[in-house]
């Protein structure tokens, strides 16, 4: 029992005190602020003791705004009081917390001392561990505002002695609000936003919490949204029923839409994070928000000391949550990384641009005062310092002459980017190769000799071409662990297969995406895609008629055919369309190709540039397809091309957007600059012209362009791409744009 009294509690040193704490910048309806309260301090201070130990005390009505919830169209409501309420309520607080915080369960994790986010997900982690394989997600429907007066007050009664401190608290819960100056009673629920709400909460909700410990339920609870863990899925359904029945009692109940039941290996989101399997891992629009803020930072007109400040704090954010989180060698993980550099390079290419900075040695002052090393590593820390520069002023030239591809800083920016590129990429073309794991190491054995080892952490992509290797289960096991994906060509330059960890899958998204097959929105993405390959079709031709001169009637035939994307009324119609612009192009390049090409082939190819072409989309095709798989989407639901259950048809939605960027312009170049391109007896590439290809694709798929008015790599532009159609697909964006490329 909390014995302290009124007058213990409501004393000028504690009020003094609260007014020092409470939120400076907010008042309420009576419009008094903070500096002129403070003007007669004293006055004002005993005058609200006065007031509350006479009992002549009323709380303002509260100021009731609203506000957009995180990552929703949905308003919360907060409540807003006035600066005297405050400081009454801060008091409250200070006094009671204490106390009640000893009772509460140890399972709860929301506004409470020594308790956080991150402790909460390590519960989840714990219970998993303990083969608690069966969940139950849910949260409390419209809970802050469905709180019973009653039940709370007489919760309180029974721990505060003196009755005078619980009317006290009566009055802030039974004060009405005004909301655009019409007057709302409050009958039920408390006001989020008050300083008193996030304790009352807690003691209201400690009724279910003790109710949960009495049957042995294992469980982690954030403010209303919590897990039940059990290790038998028919405890599950009994302990969800039975809970439903216990919150009638407190007038509550669960939100139908947030409540199922699941099984670890089908995964499930808590506090925006994913769990699924033995991994656990940021909610990808969390992650892509704070990749936004990333980027919104470099952006700020700020001097560089305020942005190394802002950014070391946003580093150290990343390293209290979302890196005990992140496992290093996951997707998500090289996704931050990439968003540091890049967002590092647009800063210094700010900076250059505006004067404010102008020399290299500066850069590297700068740079050397950043804590990279908490997202980056130590490992090539000074190597990766130098690729930002050259990044940076990379996009400064670009911005003068960004054809001037031969400049210094052009070419260590791509051979930094060429040289990761290739690293990530371990291609196995050669028979006899076992590939096997040790120490942290992939081998390569060629009948059963040691010919080379790959560190772990430098390999993101592992191809098998042709026929005649083997690899271990522990390779499987490892690159499953890694997030590495591995994919298989055959001879004939076709993707057959492909070894994806589906972790970032959702069932959700499946759903969602299944629900736009035969709507309208299903037309507007298979436009997006086909709108996306039309205009870089368009814009290379457009880029090689510069040169050539002989272009201007393909150009025009496929201009003036593109603008039919926008009226079809059907995908069947839209494929026609997409069939007549390709013809018109594929008709351009043989025009100025100096080799035989008489038309374009996909499957069987005996001519070397439609078996280039076909190679190199094979290697594109697996990247599209890791980004898809990663962003959550089923590769079997598609929007342009016919569904097919034994194909990722998705896939081939998607690859139409890149194929001119990142394959056509590279082969066709080759080609023109007189490459070793050769076909052996069997009209099939040689090993050595398949090497040549891979390579170049790699680093094309490594390099950097200009997108939205920054420089970005290519292979990070497609996941980006991926995330932004799962965006559409659940509803958060209503308009999925294709990526043009800048030729």
């Amino acid at each position: 029992m909390l014995s302290k009294t009124l007058e213990q509690i409501i004393t000028k040193e504690n009020l003094i005190n609260a007014y020092n704490e409470i939120n400076k910048s907010s008042f309420g309806l009576d419009g008094m602020e903070y500096e002129e309260f403070q003007k007669d301090f004293s006055e004002n201070i005993e005058e609200l003791r006065d007031a509350i130990l006479g009992a002549s005390y009323a709380p303002e009505p509260i100021k009731k705004i609203a506000i957009n919830k995180p990552n929703s169209d949905e308003k919360r409501p907060i409540g807003l009081s006035a600066i005297k309420d405050k400081i009454v309520q801060r008091t409250l607080y200070k006094e009671l917390n204490p106390y009640f915080d000893r009772l509460f369960s140890d399972s709860s994790y929301a506004y409470r001392p020594n308790k956080s986010t991150l402790k909460a997900l390590n519960r989840v982690t714990s219970y998993l561990q303990e083969k608690h394989f069966h969940i139950v997600k849910t949260d409390i429907d419209n809970f802050f505002e469905e709180i019973d007066h009653d039940i709370l007050l007489k919760q309180l009664a029974k721990h505060i002695a003196d009755k005078r401190v619980v009317r006290l608290i009566s009055l802030f819960i039974y004060t009405g609000a005004f909301e655009k100056m019409e007057y709302d009673r409050h009958d039920e629920g408390v006001y989020q936003g008050d300083i008193l709400s996030p304790l009352l909460s807690n003691i209201y909700l400690d009724m279910m919490d003790k109710y949960l410990r009495s049957r042995d339920v294992k469980f982690v609870r954030f403010a209303d949204d919590f897990v039940m863990l059990f290790k038998k899925k028919y405890d599950a359904h009994k302990e969800l029923h039975k809970l439903k029945d216990f919150l009638e009692t407190l007038h509550l109940k669960l939100e139908d839409e947030k409540t199922y039941i699941t099984h670890i290996s089908s995964g499930f989101v808590f506090l925006g994070v994913k769990f699924h399997g033995k991994v656990r891992e940021v909610e990808n629009t969390r992650l892509q928000k704070s990749i936004s803020r990333l980027h919104k930072l470099a952006k700020k007109k700020i001097s560089f000391e305020s942005y190394i400040e802002a950014l070391n704090a946003y580093l150290n954010g990343l390293q209290n949550y979302y890196l005990k989180i992140i496992s290093k060698n996951s997707n998500q993980h090289t996704l931050l990384q990439n968003a540091l550099i890049e967002t590092l390079s647009h800063k210094i290419y700010l900076s250059r641009r505006d004067k404010t900075v102008t020399k290299k040695k500066d850069f590297r002052n700068f740079l050397d005062q950043i804590e990279l090393e908490i997202l980056l590593g130590h490992e090539n820390l000074k190597e990766k310092k130098e690729l930002v520069i050259a990044k940076g002023y990379e996009r400064y030239l670009a911005e003068k002459s960004y054809k001037d591809s031969k400049t210094k800083v052009e070419k260590k920016k791509n051979s930094y980017a060429k040289k990761f590129a290739t690293e990530s990429t371990l291609h196995i073309n050669k028979k006899g190769i076992l590939l096997g794991i040790s120490k942290n190491k992939f081998v390569l054995k060629e009948y059963g000799k040691v010919q080379q080892r790959y560190p772990l952490e430098r390999v993101k992509r592992i191809i098998f071409e042709g026929k005649g290797f083997a690899l271990s289960a522990d390779v499987i096991a490892k690159c499953a662990d890694n997030g590495i994906t591995i994919d298989f060509i055959n001879q004939k330059a076709l993707p057959y297969a492909s070894l994806i960890t589906y972790n970032a899958a959702t069932t959700q998204t499946i759903v969602n995406q299944a629900k736009l097959l035969n709507s309208q929105k299903q037309l507007e993405l298979a436009k997006a895609f086909i709108k996306g390959k039309a205009k870089n079709q368009i814009n290379y031709i457009k880029y090689l008629n510069k040169y050539h001169q002989l272009l201007d009637k393909s150009i025009e035939s496929m201009e003036k055919t593109a603008v039919k994307i926008k009226t079809a009324q059907s995908v069947d119609e839209l494929m026609g369309v997409e069939g007549s612009i390709s013809a018109a192009y594929w008709n351009a390049l043989r025009l100025i190709l100096q080799v035989p090409f008489e038309k374009r082939v996909t499957q069987g190819a005996k001519d070397r540039v439609n078996a280039a072409l076909n190679y190199a989309y094979a290697i594109l095709y697996g990247k599209v397809q890791h980004s898809l798989v990663y962003a959550g989407l089923s590769l079997n639901i598609s929007f342009l091309h016919a569904l097919d259950n034994n194909k990722p048809t998705l896939t081939f939605d998607m690859i139409e957007e890149f194929r001119v960027f990142v394959v056509d312009r590279v082969i066709i170049s080759m080609f023109n600059k007189d490459e070793p391109i050769k076909l052996d007896s069997d009209g099939l590439l040689t090993k050595k012209s398949r090497q040549l290809i891979a390579r170049n694709i790699k680093e094309k798929l490594g390099s950097y362009t200009m997108w939205k008015k920054e420089s970005r790599k290519i292979e990070n532009i497609i996941q980006t791409q991926a995330y932004q159609l799962a965006k559409v697909v659940n509803g958060e964006l209503k308009k999925y744009k294709p990526f043009i490329g800048k030729f």
